[in-house]
C-alpha cells in the first residue's frame, strides 16, 4: 500500500474528524479556561513566577470588588445599548427588506448593492466624519451616538439577511392573506413575520452580539464612566503602573457569560440566518 493510500485510509477513518474537532476544541477553550481560573486568584498569585494555572486558593475577592466597581452601571449600559440598536435595526429593517423582495422598483437592486457598498468601507474610516456629525449635533458622549453609529453599520448586513428570508417566503399565502381582506401591511404582520420569525431571530442575534462587543467607536465617542459600555469600561482595572490581571478576568467572564450563554442556545437561527441570507438579487 502507497503512502497516498495509507493517508486516505486514515483520513476516512470516522474517528478522525472527531479528534481533530477535540484538538481544535481544547486550543479554542484554553484561553477562556485560564481566564476563568485567573479571576479566581488573589493578587499575589496573580503576579506569582512560575504563574500557575490552577489557584492554589480559591477567592471571590475579584468577583466583589468588580462589582462594587463601575462595571455593573458599564454592563447596564450595554445591555441598553444593544437592545436599543436590535430594536431599531430590525423595526427599519424589516418593512425595508420586505419592500425590496416583494414590491421591487426601479433601483432597487442599486439600492441594494450601495448597502453592500456602505459595509465595504472599512469602519474605521468613518471615525472622522462619525465624530463631526456627532460633535455638530452635540450627541458626543451618550448612549444615543452609539446607538445611531451602531444601527448604522449593523444595517445593511440585516437588510440583506431579512431579504433572503423574504425572498423565500411562499407568495401563496401572501395572496390568500389578500383575499381574505387582508391589507398588505396586515398579510406582512399576520403572515410574513410569523413565518420569517427564524430570519428575524437571527438578524436581532447577531445585531446584539456585534453591538455587545463593539469597541473602537464605544472608546471614542464616550468619555464618562457613567457613559462607558463594558468593551470600555473593562479598562478600570488597567492602570500606569499596573494591570490587575484577576480582575480583568473577572471582568472578561462576569461580561462574557450572558453573551456565551446567548449565542450557545440561539446559534441555530444565527447559522441559518447567515445561509438563507447569502442569497442572490
Amino acid at each position: 500500500m502507497s503512502v497516498k493510500d495509507k493517508i486516505a485510509k486514515v483520513v476516512e477513518n470516522p474517528a478522525v474528524p472527531h479528534l481533530v474537532l477535540i484538538v481544535f476544541s481544547i486550543v479554542m477553550i484554553s484561553p477562556i479556561a485560564l481566564i476563568f481560573f485567573n479571576s479566581f486568584k488573589g493578587a499575589e498569585e496573580t503576579f506569582a513566577w512560575p504563574p500557575t494555572i490552577l489557584p492554589k486558593s480559591f477567592t471571590l475577592d475579584t468577583y466583589l470588588k468588580v462589582i462594587n466597581s463601575p462595571i455593573p452601571i458599564n454592563l447596564r449600559n450595554s445591555t441598553l445599548l444593544a437592545l436599543a440598536t436590535t430594536a431599531i435595526v430590525i423595526a427599519i429593517s424589516v418593512p425595508s427588506a420586505y419592500g425590496i423582495s416583494r414590491y421591487p422598483f426601479k433601483g432597487s437592486k442599486v439600492l441594494l448593492v450601495s448597502y453592500l457598498a456602505s459595509r465595504i468601507i472599512p469602519p474605521l474610516s468613518l471615525l472622522i466624519p462619525f465624530y463631526l456629525l456627532l460633535s455638530h449635533l452635540r450627541l458626543l458622549n451618550t448612549l444615543t451616538a452609539l446607538v445611531i453609529v451602531d444601527s448604522y453599520i449593523a444595517f445593511p448586513l440585516v437588510i440583506w439577511m431579512l431579504k433572503g428570508f423574504f425572498d423565500e417566503f411562499p407568495q401563496e399565502l401572501i395572496d390568500a392573506a389578500l383575499v381574505d381582506g387582508c391589507s398588505k401591511l396586515g398579510a406582512l404582520i399576520r403572515v410574513v413575520l410569523p413565518g420569517s420569525a427564524t430570519g428575524i431571530a437571527a438578524a436581532g442575534i447577531i445585531t446584539f452580539l456585534w453591538t455587545w462587543n463593539e469597541f473602537i467607536y464605544a472608546i471614542i465617542f464616550t468619555s464618562s464612566k457613567d457613559v462607558f459600555p463594558m468593551t470600555v469600561g473593562i479598562f478600570y482595572f488597567v492602570g500606569d503602573e499596573v494591570i490587575e490581571w484577576n480582575s480583568l478576568s473577572a471582568v472578561a467572564i462576569f461580561t462574557s457569560l450572558p453573551a456565551i450563554v446567548f449565542f450557545i442556545f440561539f446559534q441555530k437561527y444565527i447559522i441559518e440566518g447567515l445561509v438563507k441570507g447569502a442569497v442572490k438579487m
